[in-house]
């Protein structure tokens, strides 16, 4: 393997109190015992040369402060340099598949944590096939950025965007969080959370081994958005409540409190940064009566529950154990492809540490809705949550 050093500039440089969102990816960081790399491997265009890897490198470590951060403090700053060097690993993969040797490095990449104090978080290779280019890899801790900045940021590095980052960049948003904006933001959030203080113990300590179960379910992808247009609700506030309502029935509670991921990308300043952002939302609902009653109190009860996302959550939130709901999906319509066929539920290899007592991630999947459980308490059914999730909301689909 030969290494280049690629040198970088950029704008904005210093040292500050990490960010909200940060502090939150610490903290998952911690909980999983886990770096949370992200990132992969794909092919280059044809014709991509060295020195074309080399200038996307240099041009993603200039343009985000978040790629030239560096933590002290375990991890109580964060130090952006306007400077620097970053690596660029180089392997050659002679008569091997270049796929299979980008495979492999891409494993090496995940298994092996970072300093984060030493090193900027961005680890690059190419794979060369017959002398050139075939393959990139690109890894990088979860503490750099969230799914939708991560977007952005590909979609920027491929276009070249000239114009400015957008919004508010990492040291801007400390600056602003620890300014009285700020604190009056942060304590209207402490506010919210501290009021449900009984119910953020439902599901008492981890007490693991964690199990991850997937569900991939076309029926749900045809049933949400139905039960969406009908009732006038987006779909993921029915998604929602359709989790909350058959926690209710399980544990057999009235009110259920559930922590779900906001984006807050809808806050002025906050729609392109490429930094963390997202955090956990505290929504509580009475969900004892009819799924159109429990709907109309979740709705209710959702929007304070993403006003209130954004704090710090060194200070707030620190002892909940609650379910937990992560809504990934960019497509919130009608599914293409999707039937009312019942999903299959199978058992995957679990996450690397126990996150929370119990955690429902939904993403898109090619005509269905796949539905990933993390669930770290032994006595609850993962499968009949997902199952009754489905059967519920074919239910009133399907109601005449």
């Amino acid at each position: 393997m030969d290494r280049i050093d690629v040198h970088f500039r950029g704008a904005g440089a210093g040292t500050a109190e990490l960010t909200w969102g940060q502090r939150a990816m610490w903290q998952a960081m911690e909980r999983e015992r886990s770096w949370l790399p992200m990132g992969g491997r794909r092919p280059v265009p044809p014709g991509t040369t060295l020195d074309d890897v080399a200038a996307e490198l240099r041009y993603t470590m200039g343009r985000y402060q978040s790629f030239r951060t560096r933590l002290r403090s375990r991890p109580g700053l964060q130090i952006v340099a306007d400077r620097g060097s970053a690596r660029l690993d180089v392997v050659d993969a002679g008569d091997d598949d270049p796929e299979m040797i980008a495979a492999a490095v891409e494993r090496d990449l995940r298994a092996s944590s970072p300093d984060l104090e030493a090193e900027f978080p961005m680890r690059m290779a190419v794979v060369l096939s017959s002398g050139t280019p075939s393959r990139l890899v690109a890894i990088m801790p979860h503490i750099v950025t969230d799914g939708i900045g991560a977007a952005i940021m590909v979609d920027e590095v491929t276009r070249r965007a000239a114009a400015p980052p957008e919004g508010l960049q990492p040291l801007d948003l400390a600056a602003w969080q620890a300014s009285p904006a700020g604190e009056r933001q942060h304590a209207a959030a402490r506010r919210h959370w501290e009021r449900p203080t009984a119910l953020l113990s439902s599901f008492g300590a981890l007490v693991g081994p964690s199990r991850q179960g997937i569900f991939v379910s076309p029926a749900l992808a045809a049933a949400l958005p139905a039960v969406s247009a009908t009732a006038g609700v987006d779909s993921a506030t029915v998604l929602l409540a359709a989790y909350m309502t058959v926690l209710g029935r399980m544990t057999d509670s009235a009110t259920v409190a559930v922590r779900q991921v906001v984006s807050n990308r809808f806050r002025g300043g906050l729609a392109g940064v490429v930094s963390p952002i997202t955090q956990l939302g505290l929504c509580v609902a009475d969900v004892s009566g009819s799924f159109d009653d429990a709907l109309a109190a979740v709705a209710r009860a959702s929007l304070p529950a993403q006003k209130h996302a954004y704090y710090d959550p060194f200070l707030v939130g620190g002892a909940a154990r609650t379910a937990c709901l992560n809504d990934r999906r960019s497509v919130r319509a009608v599914v293409a492809g999707a039937s009312w066929e019942p999903g299959t539920f199978t058992w995957a290899e679990p996450p690397v540490g126990p996150t929370e007592p119990l955690f429902v991630h939904v993403d898109d999947e090619p005509g269905a809705l796949r539905l990933t459980v993390d669930v770290s308490v032994p006595s609850f059914d993962a499968e009949a949550c997902v199952r009754d999730i489905e059967t519920l909301l074919i239910c009133v689909a399907q109601r005449t």
